[in-house]
């Protein structure tokens, strides 16, 4: 991406959100700019003659205040400007947030789970400031264009052949220019990459906390490796890229003495025309360095911003999830068997070995029975739960409803029959169901029956505090779980944090009453003195449903007993 490609997609961030306020904004900067241009033709025209004496008109009151008024003006403009697109810029930014936003949700969970967690954050946190501060940035470029080709106008008006001469020092600045700024780029690319790793260490400190706290040593390893190495290498990446910038805007900027030095020292006198004109150039030469350095010193903005650009850009080319709202096969009680015929998933993640996925996987579920998917680490459970909840979608074979295949146009109204707590849920604090369709008491009975009377409370559709133990908050997850009334309930290992009563309340009360309501059960466990409660277990190995055992090959007597109360 070049740099006017660069400064159009970050104009366009503005001008797509108010085009109107933007085009008004840019237009006071132009003027401001040209303005700013005429202060060296104002002062130089209040000279006597040309002979760098002040006239008359300068010394009196009238030329004073006309001079003040001018700068006024100048301050005016160029003030608005910048508040205008400062406004626009921030509101800009909110709303490219929330895009961005929008495409992660609209994105499919395993696209989610490939890009991770800390590159989302960065990108949907400091990428998106670092283009908004980059867009804030132009106006204030535009004003410090404007007031270089100004500038230039009047040395062509002075003297054609020394603007010919700037010109060409100019252009050749330029070009230098443009070799270190590129190097520089990629090292702000390799610093972006590193803060993406710094960031998923950060998680690490946070989450982590209790084990370090136990450990010294592993918690200062972990300080130096996963933190501490790639801040410094981050750092270290910016602080070079920093300084090539600066370098490379430095000496840019001399081209502007050696300009000068050129027109004063080098050039014949015949090329120029007077003392007067001579005075002029290199005035407007000195006038137009500042401008010059503002407009290099955005540069480094700029850059850093194209590469968060590029990153947003990334994100925005991923192909979201398509579907449909087309309804499956009529109600909810038409359909009873869910199968998979010839499933395949393959995982498409650096993170993830390549070779891992699962077999071609033949299954059929029934609607009223109680599955349980047990299996070793890495055996491929939650990966055939997340067919089963179409979070991931199959990479080859279907999955289908008493024939008929799930496809994009009835996905959206099949995840709507699903219910899933899995291992990393997420507990919000919003039941989000209409308020007038809550069932107060039930909510109270549940309440009850999971001890969660006093720990916390639905108030409208909001729970008052999720700040509970591992255990309540899963009980919790699982009285939401139960409000919603889904079709279909998938629990990845919901019992392993729960105390022996609430365990055998899950397996022989929860369940059980699910599956008098017809509902479809999948469990993952690891919890085999419950197997007499389901209805099949289905065993997985490397990828592949190893075995399928009914109910009439468990033994029953190795369950514990019931609770004698809900």
């Amino acid at each position: 991406m070049n740099k006017n490609k660069e400064l159009t997609s970050l104009s366009r961030l503005l001008y797509n959100f108010s085009p109107r306020q933007l085009i008004f904004a840019v237009g006071l900067g132009m003027l401001s700019g040209a303005l700013y241009s005429l202060i060296i033709p104002f002062i130089l025209n209040g000279l006597d003659g040309g002979q760098l004496q002040l006239s008359d008109y300068i010394l009196t009151e009238q030329g004073a205040l006309g001079f003040f008024l001018f700068v006024a003006v100048i301050l005016a403009t160029k003030v608005t400007s910048v508040i205008l697109v400062n406004n626009i810029a921030k509101s800009a930014s909110a709303d490219l947030k929330l895009k961005v936003a929008r495409r992660i949700q609209a994105l499919g969970v395993d696209t989610v789970e490939r890009i991770g967690f800390s590159k989302i954050l960065n990108i949907l946190i400091d990428d998106v400031n670092r283009i908004t501060s980059a867009a804030v940035a132009i106006p204030m470029m535009i004003v410090s264009v404007v007031t270089v080709l100004g500038m230039l106008t009047y040395l062509a008006y002075l003297d054609i052949i020394v603007f010919a001469y700037i010109c060409i020092a100019i252009v050749t600045g330029v070009i230098l220019f443009q070799m270190p700024v590129l190097f520089a780029k990629g090292l702000y690319q390799s610093s972006r990459a590193n803060k993406d790793t710094l960031q998923e260490g950060i998680r690490g400190l946070i989450f982590g906390a209790y084990e370090m706290k136990l450990s010294h040593q592993k918690g200062k390893q972990f300080l130096a490796e996963e933190v501490a190495a790639p801040l410094n290498t981050a750092t270290s990446q910016e602080k070079r890229g920093d300084a090539v910038i600066h370098l490379a805007g430095n000496a840019s900027e001399m081209i502007c003495f050696f300009v000068i030095g050129g027109v004063v020292f080098l050039l014949p006198t015949d090329f120029l025309s007077s003392e007067a004109s001579t005075f002029g150039i290199v005035m407007a030469l000195l006038y137009i360095t500042g401008p010059i350095a503002a407009i290099l010193s955005m540069v480094q903005t700029l850059k850093i911003a194209q590469v968060s650009l590029e990153r947003v850009h990334q994100l925005q080319e991923l192909e979201p999830e398509v579907f449909g709202t087309q309804a499956l096969v009529g109600s909810e009680d038409t359909w009873q068997t869910l199968s998979l015929s010839n499933v395949r998933y393959q995982y498409q993640s650096d993170e993830v070995d390549d070779s891992f996925g699962l077999q071609p996987i033949n299954l059929k579920l029934q609607k009223g029975n109680i599955y349980f998917i047990v299996g070793g680490n890495g055996s491929g459970k939650s990966t055939l739960s997340k067919l089963i909840s179409f979070h991931y979608r199959p990479t080859h074979g279907c999955v289908k409803f008493d024939g008929t295949a799930v496809t994009e146009s009835n996905l959206m109204m099949m995840r709507e029959r699903v219910g899933v707590i899995f291992s990393n849920y997420h507990l919000f604090r919003k039941l989000y169901i209409p308020t007038e369709e809550i069932d107060q008491d039930k909510v109270k009975r549940y309440m009850d029956i999971f001890k969660l009377t006093g720990k916390t409370e639905l108030v409208g559709n909001i729970f008052t505090t999720t700040k509970l133990s591992d255990g309540q908050k899963r009980r919790l997850a699982l009285l939401v779980a139960l409000m919603e009334d889904k079709e279909i309930y998938i629990f990845d290992e919901w019992a392993a944090d729960q105390d022996p009563e609430f365990k055998e309340f899950f397996y022989t009360q929860v369940l059980p009453e699910l599956k008098s309501q017809g509902k479809l059960i999948v469990a993952i466990t690891h919890d085999d003195r419950y197997f007499h409660c389901a209805d099949s277990v289905i065993k997985m190995e490397s990828g592949a449903v190893k075995t399928v055992e009914d109910k009439a090959n468990f033994d029953a007597h190795q369950s514990a007993p019931n609770l004698a109360t809900a």
